[in-house]
């Protein structure tokens, strides 16, 4: 038996075991008529035996806002692009979604999506770099759906929004013309997401979460046990459904982002390149569902394989059933920083005259604001070693101290999540 074989084997029994402790659907195999995107009954079981469909929508600059569909699909990925801003990967299969859109261009994780769960792909286009990288792939020329006519993809222009953000797709009308055109739409098995109603033991108590971009935020609230979205401070909504942006679940996965220059002179402004995402081999990610937050990491052995999901101690992490939305954040030093509301903060003094709070985990960051000895600072985040901590501030910003300036009693800073990238361990 090969080594990939016996790594796979070893893989498939441990999960196998933990599934029947834990008692919870997937991660290899589902109920009949129960979604593996979501853990839960679909109404029409038919729709479980053709490819998910992945649809690319924009998410800049804000005019677009609100898209349709965000809540209808079964899974969203949100993914860093060029210039510091973020696009989604929205993953329908469960339900038919006649309104879905703005569609815009595809980017190189998309390749890596569309593996992982056995999908067809909608977009409207892209550079040519990465429409080549497209063609090159073994997997995508037979399940690659980039633009065409109407139906199913529409124009629906709007006063004051730009062409390129006023193309639509219909689900069902783009399955009735992927398998018209020849594309590849026989189902994969769809393996790796694992599901309970019941949360795991442990995990943190938070009430929000925010994820900061280079130039954007995203915020998600804890409310009536789903968590609600907004953007750079603004309630995010569907506007197919009129509802704010919502999931049972959300995953904040870290993967290495690695630039690579294959698109033309000019064709993102001063930056000639474009993202690859490594979903070969593992990382650190954190799960929020019912409330909390539970640490964890994905695995995944080949380009071929699936994407499995692990808590710290290396058992199956299971979600709650219902949709999911997934902030894919880079692994870079300051890629990213976290912000977690938590339910109990950790309480620290100052045990210096003065010290300074800086914007960035290091003495290289610059200085944001003062505290004085005696003063009880809020802490809810550290980096990775520990050293630095996370300051929530009274008006909801965040700045960071010195741990070594500080008096915890009998408290430890390690309690908290880290919220840098584990780059900067």
């Amino acid at each position: 038996m090969s080594r990939h074989r016996l790594l796979i084997f070893v893989l498939l029994l441990s999960l196998t075991a933990a599934v029947q402790a834990q008692e919870i659907i997937g991660p290899l195999d589902y109920p009949e008529g129960v979604s593996p995107l979501t853990g839960l009954p679909v109404d029409d079981s038919t729709r479980l035996e053709r490819r998910p469909l992945n649809i690319k929508i924009t998410n800049f600059p804000p005019i677009v806002r609100p898209q349709s569909g965000l809540n209808s699909a079964d899974i969203v990925w949100e993914h860093l692009v060029e210039g510091g801003i973020t696009r989604f990967t929205a993953i329908f299969q469960s339900q038919p979604v006649s309104h879905v859109g703005p569609i815009r261009s595809a980017r190189l994780v998309d390749i890596s999506l569309t593996r992982i769960f056995g999908s067809l792909f909608v977009h409207s286009g892209s550079s040519n770099g990465t429409l080549d990288r497209m063609r090159q792939d073994a997997v995508m020329p037979s399940r690659n759906f980039g633009g065409g006519d109407c139906p199913p993809l529409c124009r629906f222009p709007q006063e004051g929004l730009s062409f390129e953000h006023t193309l639509y797709g219909d689900t069902e009308a783009l399955y009735a013309r992927a398998e018209q055109i020849g594309l590849d739409i026989t189902p994969d098995s769809i393996t790796a997401l694992a599901f309970s109603s019941s949360a795991p033991a442990g995990g943190v108590a938070v009430t929000g979460a925010t994820i900061a971009y280079r130039h954007t935020e995203t915020n998600w609230v804890y409310d009536s046990g789903r968590w609600l979205r907004s953007q750079d401070g603004e309630a995010h909504f569907d506007a197919a459904t009129n509802t704010q942006v919502n999931a049972a679940n959300v995953v904040i996965i870290e993967a290495d982002h690695i630039e690579q220059p294959i698109v033309y002179d000019g064709y993102w402004g001063t930056a000639n390149y474009a993202f690859e995402v490594n979903f070969v081999g593992s990382g650190h990610l954190y799960l929020l569902r019912d409330g909390r937050y539970y640490q964890g990491v994905w695995r995944r052995e080949s380009d071929t394989a699936p994407l499995f999901f692990f808590d710290m101690q290396g058992n199956v992490l299971p979600f709650k059933p219902g949709n999911t939305f997934f902030n894919l954040v880079p692994r870079w030093a300051d890629g990213y920083q976290l912000t977690f509301l938590l339910a109990e903060p950790l309480k620290a003094t100052v045990m210096q005259d003065s010290i300074i709070l800086r914007s960035g985990p290091g003495a290289g960051y610059g200085q944001k604001t003062f505290a004085a000895r005696g003063d009880t600072l809020t802490l809810i985040g550290r980096n990775w070693r520990g050293d630095w901590a996370q300051v929530l501030q009274p008006d909801g910003q965040t700045v960071w101290v010195l741990t070594a300036l500080l008096d915890f009693g009998s408290d430890d800073v390690l309690r908290l999540p880290a919220v840098r990238s584990t780059f900067e361990r």
